[in-house]
C-alpha cells in the first residue's frame, strides 16, 4: 500500500516564526509546545511526537487545538485553573459592576476593595487570576476630548450614511486634515524581551513637516501636499489639485474639522466658484475623521521608534511613505479605513 504523502499545514513563514521563537524561548515547557507543532507539521505521527517529547496524547491534542484556534498567542498562553471559592457568584457580579464604575490602577487596590466590601482576602496573584476570569485585562486607558458631544456625533454619522447612500457616480467624497510630524524620535510600543530595555537614539531638532491631505473612502485615494504652514491658501491649492485630477466630478464633498483656516472668508469666496462643498465635523470629534487613521499609520510606519540622522532623511521617509509605501500596501489601508465610527463623549467611549 502506497504511503500517503504528508502535506504541511504551516507555511514556510509560519514555521520560520516558530523556529525563531523556539531558539529564543527560555521557558522549556512552552518550547515543548512549539516543538510539538513543528514535528506535526513535518509529518511525524502523534505517537512519534509523544515518544520524542515525552508528553501525553491529551497535552498534544490541546497544543494542536490551541495553535489551530489562536496561533502562537493561544499556543503559549497559560490558562491555569485556580481556587475561586472565596467570592460567591453574587459577590462576583457586584464586583464586576464596581470595576465598571471605578477605575482601579492595581490588582492590590482591587484586593483592598474586596476585603473592605466582602471581608475576604486575595493575594495579588490570586486577584489577577480572578480579574482575568471576570473578563478584565490590564491595559492603557483611552484619552477622549473632554468636550465631545455624543448626540452631535450620532447626528453627523446618520447624515454621513445618507450622503454615502445617495452619492452619485459623478460625485467625489474626501476627508480633509493636516498633520505636522516633528523631527524628533517618538518612542512607541514594541516587543522587547522581559527584563530588558531597548534604547532608541533621539534627535535634538524641533523642525516639523506640514502635510495637508485628503482621503477618499470611495476608492481609497490619498492626495497630499507638503506646505510650509497649513492655511486657507494651502487648502485652496489642494482643492485645485483634486478638481484637476477629477474633471468628471460635478460635486466634490470635503469633510473637515473646525480648524480656523477651514472657515476663512477667503476660502468661502473660493468655494463659490468651485465644485467643492464643505461638510464640517462636530467639534472635538477626531474619531469621526477617517484620515486621522492614515496619519497614525504613517507615524507607526516611519516615525515611531525610528532615528534619522538629519531632517532631510526624516522628510524623505515621510514623503516616500505616501509616494511608494502606500501604493504597494493598499490592502493595509483598506482594512484600516473602514467606515465604522466610534462615538464617544466626555463620560464614556464605545
Amino acid at each position: 500500500m502506497k504511503e500517503r504523502e504528508h502535506i504541511p499545514f504551516l507555511s514556510k513563514e509560519q514555521e520560520k516564526e516558530l523556529l525563531t521563537l523556539h531558539r529564543t524561548m527560555k521557558n522549556k515547557r512552552k518550547a515543548y509546545r512549539i516543538n510539538a507543532i513543528i514535528l506535526l507539521n513535518r509529518g511525524y505521527t502523534k505517537t512519534e511526537v509523544e515518544r520524542i517529547l515525552l508528553i501525553d496524547r491529551k497535552s498534544l491534542l490541546k497544543y494542536e487545538k490551541d495553535y489551530q484556534k489562536g496561533g502562537v498567542d493561544k499556543l503559549l498562553r497559560d490558562e491555569y485553573s485556580f481556587y475561586s471559592g472565596k467570592l460567591t457568584e453574587q459577590e462576583k457580579t457586584i464586583l464586576v459592576e464596581d470595576l465598571r464604575n471605578t477605575l482601579f490602577v492595581t490588582a492590590k487596590e482591587v484586593s483592598a476593595h474586596v476585603h473592605k466590601k466582602f471581608r475576604k482576602r486575595y493575594t495579588n496573584d490570586g486577584m489577577v487570576k480572578l480579574l482575568h476570569s471576570l473578563g478584565f485585562s490590564y491595559k492603557k486607558t483611552k484619552v477622549v476630548p473632554a468636550k465631545a458631544d455624543r448626540v452631535k456625533q450620532k447626528k453627523f454619522v446618520n447624515k454621513y450614511r445618507r450622503l454615502r447612500k445617495k452619492l452619485g457616480k459623478d460625485e467625489g467624497l474626501y476627508y480633509l486634515d493636516a498633520t505636522h510630524p516633528v523631527y524628533n524620535n517618538i518612542p512607541g510600543y514594541g516587543w522587547i524581551e522581559t527584563g530588558e530595555e531597548r534604547e532608541i537614539k533621539t534627535a535634538s531638532g524641533r523642525q516639523r513637516l506640514s502635510i495637508n491631505g485628503v482621503y477618499s473612502p470611495i476608492d481609497h485615494e490619498v492626495i497630499v501636499r507638503e506646505d510650509e504652514t497649513v492655511t486657507d491658501e494651502s487648502n485652496m491649492l489642494l482643492f485645485d489639485k483634486i478638481q484637476k485630477l477629477h474633471p468628471e466630478h460635478k460635486r466634490i464633498y470635503i469633510i473637515h474639522d473646525n480648524a480656523r483656516y477651514n472657515h476663512s472668508n477667503r476660502l468661502k469666496e473660493y468655494l463659490k466658484t468651485s465644485r467643492i462643498k464643505m461638510i464640517p465635523l462636530p467639534t472635538y470629534s477626531p474619531n469621526l475623521n477617517l484620515i486621522e487613521r492614515l496619519w497614525g499609520l504613517m507615524k507607526r510606519s516611519v516615525v515611531y521608534n525610528r532615528y534619522y540622522e538629519n531632517y532631510d532623511d526624516f522628510r524623505e521617509a515621510i514623503l516616500c511613505f505616501f509616494r511608494k509605501w502606500l501604493p504597494k500596501h493598499e490592502e493595509v489601508l483598506i482594512s484600516l479605513m473602514t467606515e465604522n465610527f466610534h462615538i464617544y463623549d466626555s463620560c464614556s467611549s464605545l
